[in-house]
């Protein structure tokens, strides 16, 4: 779907520049995460994709603190949620592959695919991996399993 120019002056914003590299990014992967593209996709000029951001480095930084954020921030939050024994404690984890709202694993393969890449997404997969694991590590030790 195309967002469409209110006005003349119109020149988009963070989330809407965002928000379509996000969709670029999880159709066809970070090659596709440019600003021609993304501002034909928009139906904005280029110049406004400056506006927002410096350059396309910094939007990629953005897209990476949105996966950490959201899937990183999702699994670990559910690892933490109360629960009563162990077993509601997994199904808490496992609401996030039924709830896109707290993963979303369209952009996880995205990203992954990207680390294929870059050095940068590699290391930063590496600490979300560490991360994740510890808060699932730290969820069965709160229920007496070492």
């Amino acid at each position: 779907m195309k967002p469409k120019a209110q006005d003349a002056g119109w020149r988009g914003s963070v989330d809407g520049w965002l928000d379509a590299a996000y969709d670029a990014l999880k159709e066809s992967g970070v090659d596709a995460v440019r600003v021609m593209p993304l501002a034909k996709r928009l139906n904005l000029s280029r110049t406004s994709f400056y506006w927002f951001y410096e350059d396309r480095e910094q939007l990629l930084a953005a897209l990476l603190a949105r996966w950490r954020d959201k899937n990183s921030g999702g699994l670990i939050g559910q690892c933490e949620s109360y629960a009563e024994s162990i077993c509601e404690a997994i199904l808490n984890v496992f609401e996030c592959w039924l709830n896109p709202e707290l993963f979303d694993s369209q952009f996880e393969f995205a990203v992954r695919s990207w680390a294929l890449q870059s050095a940068e997404v590699t290391a930063e997969i590496a600490l979300a991996d560490e991360a994740r694991i510890n808060a699932l590590t730290a969820m069965f030790r709160r229920f007496g399993y070492e």
